[in-house]
């Protein structure tokens, strides 16, 4: 038996792929409406390709369930068509538990139950810090992954809509997930995000409308039904272009609406005004964002500066991130003659008065100085001795004032060399994460601090090593890491801000034996008189804190002296001689040993992350022209694609039901002088092609399969006229396909005449 000329290509992998494609390009464009409440960061390039992979599994799964319907001419629905969505609902939670699920932030192909509790912990802190930031909000690992997982769910549901259940018109629903965060608290709209996800959508409307009127008609109706197919097209690419040029018109003028219209919807969801908080999130392989200008705090004093005053300490390091965990509770402060300290200090100095005034910080947790000292200020406060932090149960605000009576410790390279006593039982203190590099970084601090007999001296030659600018350059971009082992990684490049710095001398202290934890604050800020000090948030910064028996903790200072000033005096490098423990000189650097040149001081000084925006700054605003023509450019591309894919579905499949392919196979056997009487009923209509055929050529092997072929469709135009609640609509594009089928059968059967049924036979010669 000949095989039948095989049938067009169908028009159902164009619908997928255009579906799958415009719905990703939508969510895609949505997510980047997040950056008005997000910082900047690589959470877009992930939630990029997070969705892209999606967009590739629901489409691929999709296309081949429609494919498998189609050639056996059903319909895919629900709840066959649902099997796609969970496809990509395993991929979606595959990719986040192994992106935000391990101990870095290396994606982890195996995935267990500690994945998924990592990822319900930092979404438990992402809703923390959503409450108690203010936009643009730093882009944390926990904020990432609400991000992240947002334009997941996102996508999912808006793809199930438009694929699954081709209801495109729905899919706006779900994407005002992601455009609501940033028109209420922000009251921005970001004219291209915008421009492109709209067009997308009513480029989805074009390419899919399963619900558009039935046309009935004849064969004659092609030609009109090709120019119908380009009138939808051309349609939709105007309005497209239209909602292209009302979506640039509304963007530019939402930076020109009154501070009323949108005020009053921001101060639902967050105080008015620029504020600055610390990150207590510190990843040591995000680069250094830039912070805010705002003055955080003044404060006044009676002597001179008193120091970095310090808001949290860390202790937690998992190889890559700082984890802070919840707050503890403190011991109530009493009264302004109670000395916030661990213990008692051995000995104190003559103490200074300073009196502190908060501007834009909003924390719970109070700036002190590092030194003992005791606390005036009105409202309920308590004091962890602990972590030696002073929390409140609400965030401060502008306004915030208190006093400070500080008792400096008369700390010198003698009192520390000679420190005697116990450590503290915690043993996190003295935690390095076991990875690959663990006994390398153990092997470098020994070698860095050798012939060092005390802690103090161990503790200098580290800080020495560090703030060798022939060895390490202070840079606000991170090179990205080749290990497992982010302290590692700078150790080799070398390149990094303070969260380098800092967290590198706290590993290599605790692989000496020497506690060791890390403080976040700010730098003693500049001084605007006398008595006065203002800090801004590019004084916030962070430092190790090594623990001295019977002095407590104590800092150390091992970013540049370009960045940080110098270092305290107890501990300067001076009392470092040449040739002995903390030369630089004496030290191999892990990996290259070609240093780059350090930069100015001019730069911006070190600081873990802040949010907020520098005080006067404005983003330079994008031409209106270049975002026009980029908007354009976008819409002539998407609406070019559904013109080609909307032509070749009217080309391809004009057929709208059995009716038309009725008529279209009468018309087709017609021009081959096949005819039958109209008022033959289709179920005779086979018998009568076929003795027609034979009347013509006589019998023929192919003539059980052309009235097969013909049976096909007249049982098809049967169902769809006489079934009161027909099963099972047989699709235009398989109705398409058994008319080429039928009419191929009957061209190749008239082709090859054999001889007539009654004649002589024809014996093979042998």
């Amino acid at each position: 038996m000949t095989t039948p000329r095989p049938a067009p290509a169908s028009p159902v992998a164009f619908r997928v792929l255009a579906t799958s494609v415009l719905v990703a390009v939508a969510v895609v464009a949505s997510t980047y409406a997040l950056g008005s409440v997000i910082g900047p960061g690589g959470w877009t390039g992930t939630a990029v390709r997070v969705v892209t992979v999606l967009a590739l599994v629901t489409g691929a799964s999709r296309y081949a369930l429609e494919r498998g319907h189609a050639t056996r001419g059903e319909t895919l629905a629900p709840p066959a068509a649902l099997l796609p969505s969970l496809a990509g609902l395993v991929a979606g939670l595959w990719a986040l538990l192994g992106l935000y699920g391990g101990p870095t932030d290396r994606f982890s192909l195996l995935i267990g139950l500690s994945n998924v509790d990592r990822v319900l912990s930092r979404l438990s802190t992402a809703r923390d810090l959503t409450l108690a930031e203010v936009a643009p909000i730093d882009p944390s690992l926990p904020i990432a992954l609400m991000a992240v997982g947002g334009a997941v769910v996102v996508f999912l549901v808006a793809d199930l809509m438009a694929g699954g259940l081709r209801l495109g018109a729905g899919v706006a629903l779900p994407l005002l997930a992601l455009w609501v965060p940033g028109l209420v608290i922000m009251g921005e709209v970001p004219p291209v995000a915008f421009v492109v996800t709209v067009t997308a959508l009513v480029l989805l409307l074009a390419v899919d409308n399963p619900h558009r009127t039935v046309r009935r008609g004849t064969v004659g109706r092609r030609a009109e039904d090709r120019a119908a197919g380009g009138l939808r097209a051309a349609g939709a690419l105007a309005v497209a272009l239209a909602v292209a040029v009302a979506a640039l018109g509304l963007g530019s003028a939402s930076a020109a609406l009154p501070e009323v219209a949108s005020a009053s919807w921001s101060r639902l969801f967050s105080s008015t005004g620029q504020t600055v908080r610390l990150s207590d999130d510190l990843d040591m392989r995000r680069d250094l964002a830039e912070r805010s200008g705002e003055v955080v705090l003044r404060y006044r004093t009676d002597g001179d500066e008193v120091g970095p005053l310090r808001v949290f300490t860390l202790t937690g390091f998992d190889g890559t991130n700082w984890r802070r965990g919840a707050d503890r509770d403190g011991d109530p402060v009493e009264d302004a003659q109670q000395l916030l300290w661990p213990g008692d200090p051995a000995a104190v100095e003559e103490p200074t008065t300073v009196r502190v005034t908060l501007e834009t910080l909003r924390d719970t947790k109070l700036p002190v100085p590092i030194e003992p000292r005791a606390l005036d200020i009105d409202g309920d406060w308590s004091y962890d001795d602990v972590r030696d932090e002073v929390l409140g149960d609400r965030p401060t605000g502008a306004g915030t004032s208190y006093g400070l009576v500080v008792h400096p410790r008369p700390l010198d390279a003698d009192t520390l060399r000679g420190a005697t006593g116990s450590d503290p039982d915690d043993p996190n203190y003295l935690d390095v994460p076991a990875t690959e590099h663990e006994q390398d970084i153990r092997d470098l601090a020994t070698e860095v601090v050798a012939g060092a007999t005390t802690r103090y001296d161990q503790a200098l030659a580290l800080q020495t090593y560090f703030r060798d600018v022939s060895r390490f350059t202070y840079s606000t971009d991170v090179p990205a890491g080749d290990s497992g082992d982010a302290v590692w990684d700078f150790l080799q490049d070398r390149t990094g801000y303070c969260v380098q710095f800092a967290t590198s001398m706290t590993m290599m202290a605790r692989t000496l034996g020497i506690p060791a934890r890390l403080g976040v604050g700010f730098l003693p800020g500049e001084r605007v008189d006398d008595t006065g000090f203002q800090v801004t948030g590019r004084d916030s910064h962070a430092w190790p804190e090594l623990y001295f028996p019977g002095q407590g903790w104590v800092r150390f200072e091992p970013t540049p002296a370009q960045q940080t000033g110098p270092t305290p005096q107890y501990a300067t490098p001076v009392a470092v001689t040449p040739g002995g423990p903390g030369d630089p000189g004496n030290v191999p650097t892990p990996g290259a040993t070609t240093a780059a040149p350090s930069p100015s001081a001019s730069e911006a000084p070190t600081a873990p992350g802040t949010t907020g925006r520098p005080a006067g700054a404005q983003e330079e605003a994008t031409p209106w022209t270049v975002v026009a023509g980029v908007a354009l450019l976008v819409v002539v591309v998407l609406g070019a694609a559904a013109w080609l894919v909307l032509r070749r579905r009217s080309e391809s499949s004009s057929l709208r039901d059995a009716e038309d392919a009725w008529a279209e196979l009468r018309s087709r056997l017609d021009a081959l002088d096949v005819r039958w009487p109209s008022s033959t009923t289709p179920r005779n209509v086979p018998a009568i092609v076929v003795a027609a055929l034979r009347e013509r050529r006589g019998v023929h092997p192919l003539d059980d399969d052309v009235a097969e072929a013909v049976a096909d469709l007249a049982s098809a135009l049967e169902v769809e006229r006489y079934a009161p609640h027909p099963r099972a609509i047989v699709r235009a594009e398989r109705l398409e396909e058994r008319v080429d089928t039928a009419v191929g059968l009957v061209e190749e059967s008239l082709s090859d005449r054999p001889a007539p049924a009654d004649g002589p036979s024809a014996l093979p010669v042998g």
